[in-house]
């Protein structure tokens, strides 16, 4: 787990050479470039289509069925060839076109159901035109039972009156008058004027005007690849107009500045050699906040991005990809607590393998996935779960199974609780003593180190005061002697460590001065430790929090034994009770796979990105964005 360390690089040349020297900048790839001009504004001008060709290809990609891309015999022998610019502009505007063509076709086949369903009742038929009518007027009245029974007879009197059909509900009058009837119940319905028929009518035809733009939009999906080439082609020549403005102007004289990796400082040194430049490079200083560039193995690098997600850590700070790495794994098993679900997961991880594997995030996810599902299988062999079922008796299969009496370790509520919280205490030991390395050979680190003692104390005393599990009879039958004497010994072991770490806690949570003459100071410290101490309540209910662990695993197994006995009773029945049987069994089971990966997956995180990062990780930074040529990536 490591942050790069990073050197602020100047590149100094002759103005008539930048953008030859941005371009190759840009190829070599390995610095994050800073603004010199410092004036706030953001950069004058973008290349040309970039926002057309994100709609363009945002919505190929969303196109259920692609073509593949087009072979070089192809290519040859067709007249419709993408190899430039123009080309590429030409088809991203078709595509534009077609995506607003039928996005408008889906707003007015919305309009005209709506007019079919509000016009059916009165049935098909065709208004006359004004002149026919002789001042007279249509006005249409959908009137629940009791209001028709409401209906003045005035209002026949003084017009012509028809009632054309009813339902269960209502009845549809159709009233001819030269005004509306003032004593209606309700106002008239304003109804399409074109005949029923000419709506559905209407309606089909959108309906093949959008199937033929479906046509069209499929077809253009084998151009995907070349429009997000050309699409990392103008981002590339955006970056490169920004790199520019970005730059300091000094009569014939650039300069650009930025911050690179130490490792790569030697081909930057190359770099400036053969471009005519004068490179200088130093050590950041204490006042300069450069980016974070993360680097960790290429197996635990797929950890990076849940990092990233919550926080970038801060340059001076530390990264936590490692333990992001094992414990979001752990969690995630504990919470979805079965083997026969890491199968499935495991299963869909395979289908999507292909997918994952375009892209350098896809496939580090992939490798953060695969980890998961074999942390989940192994988890649901040792406490013996199986889509809810548990080994056969004697069988190898129950051999592998952590037993607490005869039963799964699972069953005893009391011992998994312990665990969780036990779990919960050494994460956050972890997080104290990683900040009490980071802060190595400063009085402050002792206040970690307190906070270290201190859980550790606090955990020891509960595990004296824990009726069950008995965890000191253990210790008696395990080590020897009597279960009273190991309390004794515990708990004063554990009252001495809790005491003495909040000692610590108390006088060296501030970052003043230990030893100084002024009162002030003293005072300061004094305020800065008591403030401290009130973290004991936010260390207890964090530890505490950490019992979701088995709360959501036992939720988990629970509803899986539930399904299971509601699988079977449901095959009694006669007939069909096999296949019903089935059905429960599939749908159970795929609705708590759901729950549980969808917890598994949001308080997996939030352990770690909350509860442990609050302890650990306070300065967040800026992530580093190397200026790099994506076009050939």
């Amino acid at each position: 787990m490591a942050i790069v360390p990073l050197h602020r690089v100047t590149l100094i040349g002759e103005l008539k050479d930048r953008d030859r020297v941005v371009l190759e900048l840009q190829r070599l790839g390995c610095v994050h470039l800073v603004d010199l001009v410092n004036d706030g504004s953001k950069p004058q001008g973008t290349a040309i289509g970039a926002e057309d060709l994100k709609a363009a290809i945002a919505y190929l990609d969303s196109c259920p069925e692609k073509r593949p891309p087009p072979s070089r015999s192809t290519r040859r022998g067709s007249a419709t060839t993408v190899s430039d610019h123009g080309d590429v502009t030409r088809i991203a505007a078709e595509v534009l076109r077609i995506e607003s063509e039928s996005r408008e076709l889906v707003d007015e086949q919305e309009d005209v159901a709506e007019n079919i369903e509000q016009t059916r009742p009165w049935g098909d038929f065709r208004l006359p035109a004004a002149d026919e009518l002789r001042g007279q007027q249509f006005f249409f009245y959908r009137l629940m039972h009791r209001e028709a029974r409401q209906v003045p007879d005035s209002v026949r009197a003084n017009g012509c009156v028809s009632v054309v059909h009813t339902d269960a509900e209502h009845e549809y009058w159709v009233i001819i008058a030269e005004h509306p009837p003032a004593d209606m119940p309700c106002d008239p319905e304003e109804l399409d004027p074109r005949p029923l028929s000419q709506l559905q009518s209407r309606s089909a035809e959108i309906g093949e005007q959008r199937e033929r733009l479906q046509v069209q939009r499929i077809a253009l999906t084998r151009w995907l690849d070349r429009l997000r080439r050309e699409l990392a082609a103008i981002e590339d020549e955006t970056a490169r107009m920004n790199a520019k403005q970005r730059s300091l102007v000094d009569g014939p004289m650039f300069a650009l500045q930025g911050w690179a990796p130490r490792g790569k400082l030697a081909a930057l040194e190359t770099f400036a050699r053969e471009n005519t430049l004068a490179l200088h490079q130093r050590a950041p200083e204490m006042d300069e906040l450069p980016p974070t560039l993360l680097s960790n193995p290429r197996p635990i690098a797929g950890a990076e991005g849940a990092v990233t997600f919550f926080m970038t850590p801060g340059y001076r700070s530390w990264d936590p990809t490692w333990v992001m790495f094992f414990s979001f794994a752990a969690f995630f098993a504990m919470i979805l607590a079965d083997a026969g679900y890491g199968v499935v997961l495991g299963c869909l991880v395979a289908l999507s393998a292909r997918r994952l594997g375009r892209t350098a995030a896809g496939r580090q996810f992939l490798q953060l996935a695969v980890f998961m599902v074999a942390v989940t299988i192994v988890y649901g062999l040792l406490i013996g779960s199986f889509f809810g079922v548990s080994p056969a008796p004697g069988s190898w299969l129950d051999r592998l199974v952590i037993k607490s009496g005869d039963h799964s370790i699972m069953q005893d509520r009391e011992a998994m609780m312990l665990i969780s919280a036990t779990i919960g205490v050494f994460h956050l030991v972890l997080a104290n003593a990683v900040v009490a390395w980071r802060w190595l050979g400063s009085g402050h680190a002792l206040s970690s180190v307190g906070w270290v003692v201190a859980l550790i104390g606090g955990w020891l005393l509960t595990l004296t005061m824990l009726p069950k599990p008995d965890v000191m009879a253990l210790l008696a039958e395990t080590l020897g002697g009597e279960s009273a004497a190991w309390s004794e010994t515990v708990a004063a072991g554990g009252w001495w460590m809790l005491g003495v770490g909040l000692v610590l806690v108390f006088f060296f949570s501030s970052t003043r001065p230990v030893f100084s003459s002024r009162p002030r100071d003293l005072l300061a410290r004094c305020l800065d430790g008591a403030l401290g101490l009130t973290g004991v309540t936010k260390a207890f209910g964090d530890a505490l929090s950490y019992l979701r662990l088995f709360a959501l695993g036992l939720a988990s197994a629970q509803l899986a034994l539930l399904f299971n006995e509601m699988a079977s009773d449901a095959s009694q029945v006669p007939g069909v009770g096999i296949l019903l049987g089935l059905l429960v069994f599939l749908l159970g089971h795929t609705l708590n796979f759901v729950l549980a990966v969808v917890g598994g997956v949001v308080h997996g995180l939030r352990l770690t990105c909350i509860e442990f990062f609050s302890w650990s990780l306070t300065d967040e930074g800026q992530p580093f964005q190397a200026f790099e040529m994506r076009a050939n990536k």
